[in-house]
Formats: C-alpha cells, structure tokens, sequence
C-alpha cells in the first residue's frame, strides 16, 4: 500500500461521492474495511492542499470563414494571456458551405467558392496563429463536428475523391489529436462533445444519454440543464457553449435568432474535481479575471 497516493480505481469512488464511509467504500471497491479507512483519511488530507492541474480553453463552431473576426481576436488574446495546457477546437471549425447538399442546385451561394482555397485561407486565418500562440507543451485536440463531416459524405457518394479532400490531409495536423465527429474527450469528470441534439431543451437530452458532465457546441447558444443526483454525490450536467461565427448568417437573412458569441475556460483540480467559466463576447468584447479583451 502506498502512503501516499490513493489509487485512480478507489479515487474515483472519492470524486463520485466525497462523504462516501469507510463501509461503503470497501462494499464497492471490494477492499478491505482497513484500507478504506486508510484511504478515507487519506482523501481528507489531500482535500487541504487542492491545486489547479491544468487550464484549458475549448472553442466551437467557428465556421470559417464565416467566423467573426472580433471573436477570434478575443480568443487569441485570452489564449497568451492564460497560457492554457490544454486547448480544444469543438468542431465546425470549417463550414465547407462549397459542397453543402442544401447549396447542392443553387450555383449562385458557393460562386467562386474552391475547396481547397477553404483550407488555405483556415489555415492561414485560423489553425497558423494558433500553432504561434498556443505553448509547445500544450495539449491540442481538433474535433470533427457535422460540418467536417460533410467531406465523408461527399467521399461516399464520390469515392474518386479519396486521399484527396480529407481534412487531415489538407491541414498540417500533426501537432493536434484529431477526434472524428460523435467522438468524447475525457478529462477526469470533465467530458467534451461537438454535440448531437438540436432540441428546444437539448441540454436535459444530452445529460440525460450520456449520463456525464459534459460540454458541447453545435447549437450556437448557450444552455445548462444539471440532473438530479444524490446530495453526496457529483452533480451532472450538460452545457452547450456558443459559437465563434458570425450571429448574422447570410442564409439566415436577418432574422433574429437565438445564437451567442461565447468560449470555454476550464480547471482541472488535483482532486479530480473541475470548475469553468463560460466566456460571452457582446459587441465585440469579453471580460476574463477582470480584465477586458476588445477584439474591435
């Protein structure tokens, strides 16, 4: 037994449950009434010196390029300014509007529009300055959402065109873990999704199906439903964060919509536990520890 790390197999009855007994602990863990006891006090005593392990910023459905420059302006400054360990693209980051099924019969909506200019003109606007401004030991996930997704389907329907229009061989990638769409990424309790659910109350759906604390896009707006759980227990929650895009769409044609600028902060503490701030970015600013970034 070491004395002084609690193993990730009991830990994570502890972060489940903090006020979890000694009794309790060995009937689910299936240790011995000593070494739960052990570790009970153990837990206790790690409670005391709780540090932040890493931070991290997570972005969705910037839709490039039809981004809004004042967001992305925002993000970047946010990012040298926290220095985050860990930074996370949600998906839609491309809108490959030019081989949309919707544009499919109308001409005129991708005019001019060259897949390939697409990814030259992201990677120049968007995935370069990040490689610049993120830290070399920075964790980097590039999620797939349904719009990346748009290159699989056209590749089915044209299977000539495999090898050639997939994301990872038009993007330098290799720095980044690329996650295809529906994908999670775990930390600890801390879950990451595109996103599925597209519903009046699609928060209450998505903690309701995966039955974690999870964060997604997809949506453009921001919502929060948490589950009922037990009073000891970790609370569930599912929070959809906005996008990066421009709230104005040309399809939508001016009219209003539900839609909010926001990104992602994020925590994770020694104790397995995790804490975040949703970042809204109105007229072109946000305000992060106080401090105002004008993306203007």
């Amino acid at each position: 037994m070491n004395e002084n790390i609690i193993p990730d197999n009991i830990k994570s009855y502890f972060i489940a449950k903090p006020n979890i007994g000694r009794y309790e602990l060995s009937k689910q863990s299936g240790i011995s009434e000593s070494e739960a006891r052990f570790y009970c006090k153990l837990f206790k005593k790690e409670q005391k010196d709780v540090y932040i392990m890493d931070v991290g910023i997570a972005a969705w459905d910037i839709h490039h390029p039809y981004h809004d420059d004042r967001c992305i302006s925002c993000l970047f400054q946010v990012i040298k300014d926290i220095k985050p360990s860990i930074f996370i693209l949600g998906g839609d980051n491309m809108d490959f509007n030019t081989i949309s099924y919707y544009n499919r019969h109308k001409p005129k909506l991708v005019e001019g529009s060259r897949i390939g200019l697409d990814y030259k003109r992201f990677y120049g606007d968007i995935l370069f300055p990040l490689n610049e401004i993120l830290g070399e030991d920075c964790e980097k996930y590039f999620m797939f959402g349904n719009h990346e997704e748009r290159i699989d389907r056209l590749i089915e329907s044209q299977p000539n065109l495999e090898g050639l229009i997939e994301v990872e061989k038009n993007l330098p990638l290799e720095d980044w873990i690329v996650k295809k769409y529906k994908d999670i990424i775990t930390f600890g309790h801390m879950n990451f999704s595109h996103g599925l659910y597209y519903n009046k109350y699609h928060s209450n759906k998505t903690v309701q199906v995966y039955q974690k604390n999870i964060f997604y896009g997809h949506v453009h707006t921001h919502q929060v439903y948490t589950s009922i759980s037990p009073i000891n227990c970790l609370p569930k929650q599912a929070v959809s964060v906005g996008c990066l895009c421009n709230r104005n769409a040309e399809y939508k044609k001016e009219e209003p919509n539900h839609w909010v600028n926001q990104f992602l902060i994020f925590y994770l503490l020694s104790d397995g536990s995790f804490r975040y701030n949703v970042v809204t970015i109105l007229n072109g600013r946000c305000v992060v520890d106080g401090k105002i970034y004008d993306g203007n």
